[in-house]
């Protein structure tokens, strides 16, 4: 009875393994989508299966040329936080970004009157003897609230702030050549007023 059973169940398999000795490659799958003309050729070359090569895929189009930027530079451009009238204006909003914009247009503003509040620094070159004034405000910096924003100014008046006072500088943007032959921006000559009310000293933009 076990005979009988083991060659029961051994005739399928041999049916199988024959069929497919005689049937050899002519039910061979397809090749799948997207399996190119290189990978066909060498497995053709291998098992000896006659292949059709599909085509190469399609070259992704390049990015369209973009045209010339017309676009006008910094110096033709209008000074984009100045105010229309014939003094600018520096006020709490935009504190730091209007400090900013005359830093790096300088030629735009050179000339012109800017007005703002700070704080009042000073700070004396021991080497020249000269006095550095400064009004200025602070802003956010690499550790906390460190930064400084606002400008060095020229006054020979009467008015003597103390450090810390709270002023108000009326001054005409100009350029200025330093002891090391570097030019850097000033506001001269200037008005010096001592505020009795301090203002916004920290500022964020």
């Amino acid at each position: 009875m076990k005979k009988i059973f083991l060659a029961l169940f051994c005739l399928p398999l041999l049916g199988g393994a024959l069929y497919g000795f005689f049937q050899g490659d002519e039910d061979y799958p397809p090749y799948p989508q997207g399996y190119y003309a290189e990978e066909a050729e060498d497995d053709a070359a291998w098992d000896g299966f006659e292949y059709t090569a599909l085509p190469d895929p399609p070259e992704t189009p390049g990015q369209p040329e973009q045209e010339e930027s017309t676009a006008p530079s910094l110096e033709q451009r209008a000074p984009a936080y100045a105010d229309s009238g014939p003094v600018v204006e520096i006020r709490d909003k935009f504190f730091i970004q209007q400090c900013n914009d005359i830093y790096l247009n300088p030629t735009e503003y050179v000339g012109r009157t800017v007005r703002l509040e700070g704080i009042y620094d000073e700070f004396k070159d021991e080497q020249s003897g000269r006095t550095e004034r400064y009004v200025i405000r602070y802003g956010p910096g690499c550790c906390g609230n460190d930064g400084v924003a606002g400008f060095e100014f020229f006054y020979d008046g009467d008015t003597a702030p103390k450090q810390d006072d709270w002023v108000e500088v009326t001054g005409t943007v100009d350029m200025k050549k330093g002891d090391d032959g570097e030019e850097y921006l000033v506001l001269a000559p200037s008005e010096l007023k001592v505020m009795a009310k301090r203002g916004q000293e920290f500022v964020e933009n």
